[in-house]
């Protein structure tokens, strides 16, 4: 297994402030069915790291883009810092990075190439040559790729291609990053590794937000935010998920969601300690 740096170097701390994200009441459908209902709502405050689970075509995806600026709900508000980020995008643009599931890095160039290539399209053209170059070989560190920066993009396994996106994401030091799927395919190792490394960014004041499907490492995350069909039923500490929902493993939380529909989720969830988590679903 090939691991990523046992200690993080993220260097600028991206705000002292930070971004406060806020859902209010938003609704997403396409081709006339709900795919996020409720009305959704929660808040995700500066510096915290958030994973938003749930079965495959739960909503997790459209809740993310929904968030970053990628897809406007049909109803309801995307707020940061309270202003509404689909009236303000222009604005909050260069203080976000997003982390699609397919990658769109250019295969037929190296790790190193195409990283200075998005350094140069994505940083202020007056930085000098060496600053940008220090950017570049510090991000390339920071996704634990040393190794491997001299191969071809499409020689790299899909891991590896994952964590060059990752990287391309980090020159900006963005203040809130979103990754769909992050650590999809990977073993649990480099799971947990890649986990750790967007734990470490939000130590330095950045949000982080992941969809995924990955129970190795949830317990590195502050807040799990759990869809069910397209409704929020759970928000709260990882480790409240077994109380909540009785399971004796994360794993078998899935299992739970499958014998019961989201309105019995939602209902055990509301019934529990932690239905008043701050942010949480109203």
């Amino acid at each position: 297994m090939d691991a990523l740096p046992g200690k993080l170097n993220i260097g600028n701390k991206p705000s002292t402030s930070g971004i406060k994200l806020e859902v209010r009441g938003i609704e997403r459908k396409a081709g006339g069915k709900k795919i996020l209902s409720g009305p959704m709502s929660l808040v995700i405050h500066p510096g915290e790291f958030v994973g938003l689970l749930g079965p495959s075509g739960s909503g997790k995806s459209t809740l993310l883009k929904a968030c970053c600026g990628l897809q406007r709900p049909n109803s309801g508000e995307v707020r940061f810092n309270g202003q509404d980020l689909y009236k303000s995008q222009d604005t909050w643009r260069k203080k976000m990075g997003y982390v699609p599931q397919e990658d769109i890095i250019h295969q037929e160039l190296s790790v190193q190439k195409a990283i200075t290539y998005a350094a140069k399209l994505r940083l202020p053209q007056e930085l000098p040559d060496d600053r940008r170059k220090a950017l570049v070989t510090r991000v390339i560190h920071e996704v634990g790729l040393e190794e491997r920066k001299n191969v071809t993009i499409r020689k790299l396994s899909g891991g590896q291609r994952k964590r060059v996106s990752v990287a391309v994401e980090l020159l900006n030091r963005p203040e809130i990053l979103f990754l769909d799927e992050p650590t999809s395919g990977q073993d649990p190792g480099l799971e947990i590794a890649m986990m750790q490394l967007f734990k470490g960014f939000t130590r330095q004041g950045a949000t982080v937000i992941v969809t995924t499907h990955a129970m190795a490492s949830i317990e590195e995350l502050d807040i799990v935010v759990l869809l069910q069909a397209g409704v929020l039923v759970f928000m709260g500490p990882p480790q409240a998920l077994l109380e909540v929902f009785g399971g004796r493993s994360y794993e078998g939380i899935y299992q739970t969601l499958a014998k019961q529909s989201p309105i019995d989720s939602l209902n055990q969830f509301r019934r529990s300690a932690y239905a008043g988590w701050p942010g949480g679903s109203r």
